[in-house]
């Protein structure tokens, strides 16, 4: 994996309001689903901060809620 400075996960933790752990982890699952790569067991079913940021990163999610709304008017 490519190895980000702390700073960039401070950054990327705060934005989010996230754990620095869970950031990293981010980025890590990014970096895997773009490299093809197959995530372990540990971050398939950990509960930590890491494994769930890494798998909110692996698995790339479509704009499920722009889909599920479309044809209801924003309040605004």
């Amino acid at each position: 994996m490519k190895v980000l400075p702390k700073e960039e996960f401070k950054v990327l933790a705060e934005a989010y309001d996230w754990s620095l752990d869970r950031a990293q982890g981010f980025i890590d699952g990014e970096n895997s689903r773009l490299r093809g790569k197959k995530p372990s067991q540990h971050v398939l079913i950990g509960i930590d901060e890491y494994s769930l940021g890494f798998r909110a990163g692996y698995f790339e999610r479509r704009n499920v809620l722009a889909s599920r709304t479309a044809g209801i008017p924003s309040p605004i």
